[in-house]
């Protein structure tokens, strides 16, 4: 028993020793792991507000420090964000940082975390006379928290929340949202992350005067995925995934209901050789309804292959100091202004082009797809760019080098036109079962009818086919082989003919 008791005294002693080091370690450590932290957020948020014309900044006000805790004082500055709406943003929020020193932070060890961690970070937003409408909205509660862990080995555990939060107005507007939680694992370099993040529900209603109310709902997010940062600045591979269970819109005069069930976006980026970068980017919804009718689904995928990174990233950054001014004519209701250059970035521009192309990049749009209960319609368009002799040519000539192979398909369902068509009726009131079922079927084969006439298309069983195919200079449209000039010829006698005036 003795020898029991002398085992549990020496296993108590010895974890107060490794606390008690371990504390005084993070005090000393704490000061520049800070400096760090807030370096490396102030390059953060530079590059994330490029070319809004304003900028963000985080500043270490204070730092009280003693033997277990230390306690930190930041301020969060923006200055002259432009939104694009309104005039731009301007302001500053507190934030209050109570620091934990590890080796076994308690509210860790309360939550049944024991793995021993450098210090633990536990930051809330302050209340004053610009965020105290937040406060108000969460129930005086502060509306972000954050609990951040900092291992040994460089590993960090981020835990943010964000609170429930609700808001009315005398003029009929609400928001209701029930909070989110938003969990991060990595490094402390940014360099890998994995992201999981929930929020059951977010609901709007939208006043106009001279409109009806649009209502907004959205229920059940899910976010996931795990990144892995490149040697380019603002470029990660892995996955990130978004899951939306329901959207909801309630508009219109009848206040009819738009619903969405099953969205989901998934992302894919991957590593193509040295420099080079590929993604894919899908989107699915697997049931739609209006005003209580279903209507489909459907699906879009995007593809991007070889794409040169440090091209794409100069062509962005230039692109990135035009944006205020466009964003200035955007706020004013103005048209665009045009993107003039000098003669110098007139250069860079064009070697910048020159070697992006010279990667020989594919875009496509894999799949444009819709369902509904009778019939699937799809298009694909896949587009191999080339790197030309010249930007200088003339354009006939710049385009037959620029594009080195365009391929694309449309297939349109005869029966989802019709099922279409039956829904349209429907929502206009009508009730007579087999008028609505004659018209229904007259759509689909009208649409087959004035695609064969017109040229644009054949019509193989239920569906109606366009397919175009252009390589080498020659087009094969619909299985007719020919010249670009030709196609263009022959497009444009079509499009006369379909104009008011044709």
């Amino acid at each position: 028993m003795k020898k029991s008791v002398g085992i549990l005294s020496g296993l108590a002693v010895a974890i107060a020793v490794a606390t008690t080091a371990g504390a005084w370690y993070t005090g000393k450590q704490l000061p520049a792991e800070l400096a760090r932290s807030v370096e490396r957020g102030n390059d953060e948020l530079k590059k994330a507000v490029a070319g809004t014309g304003g900028s963000m900044t985080i500043e270490l006000v204070s730092l009280e420090q003693r033997f277990f805790t230390s306690t930190a004082h930041y301020r969060l500055k923006v200055e002259n964000l432009q939104t694009g709406e309104g005039e731009p943003l301007n302001f500053e929020v507190a934030v209050l940082d109570q620091i934990e020193h590890g080796p076994f932070p308690w509210s860790r060890v309360k939550a049944g975390k024991l793995l021993p961690v450098m210090a633990t970070s536990n930051s809330t937003l302050q209340k004053d006379d610009f965020t105290a409408p937040w406060f108000a909205a969460a129930g005086d509660k502060a509306p972000v928290t954050a609990q951040v862990s900092i291992g040994y080995g460089g590993s960090v555990d981020s835990d943010i929340r964000l609170a429930p939060v609700n808001f009315k107005e005398d003029d009929g507007r609400t928001l209701d949202f029930s909070g989110m939680q938003l969990l991060l694992s990595g490094d402390r370099e940014g360099k890998a992350v994995k992201i999981h993040g929930t929020a059951d529900k977010l609901a709007m209603n939208l006043v106009n005067e001279d409109q009806p109310p649009v209502k907004l709902q959205f229920n059940g997010l899910k976010i996931g995925g795990e990144l892995t940062g490149t040697e380019h600045d603002m470029v990660y591979l892995g996955h990130l995934d978004l899951y939306l269970a329901e959207a909801q819109a309630t508009v219109g005069p009848k206040q009819d209901v738009l619903l969405f069930k099953g969205l989901e976006q998934n992302s894919l980026y991957s590593a193509e050789g040295e420099n080079r970068l590929g993604a894919r980017l899908s989107y699915k919804v697997s049931d739609i309804t209006y005003a209580g009718r279903a209507v489909g689904s459907g699906q879009m995928v995007f593809t991007m292959k070889s794409l040169d990174i440090p091209a794409m990233q100069s062509l962005v950054t230039w692109y990135q100091t035009k944006l205020p001014a466009i964003q200035a004519a955007a706020a004013q209701g103005q048209q665009a202004p045009s993107l003039d250059m000098t003669p110098q970035e007139e250069v860079k521009v064009k070697a910048d082009l020159q070697q992006l192309l010279a990667a020989k990049p594919q875009l496509g749009l894999e799949d444009l797809s819709f369902k509904t209960a009778n019939g699937h319609s799809r298009f694909s368009l896949v587009l191999d760019l080339a790197n030309p002799t010249s930007f200088d040519l003339p354009s006939d000539q710049l385009g037959k080098q620029l594009v080195s192979k365009l391929q694309g398909k449309l297939s349109l369902s005869k029966p989802m036109i019709g099922d279409l068509a039956t829904l349209q009726a429907l929502l206009d009131g009508q009730t007579d079962a087999q008028a609505i079922a004659a018209q229904s079927g007259q759509a689909g084969e009208m649409v087959g009818m004035m695609a064969v006439q017109s040229g644009m298309a054949t019509v193989q069983g239920d569906d109606v086919v366009s397919s175009l195919h252009y390589a080498d200079g020659m087009v094969d449209f619909n299985g007719r082989k020919m010249t670009v000039e030709q196609f263009a010829m022959m497009l444009g006698a079509h499009l006369a003919a379909l104009s008011p005036q044709g």
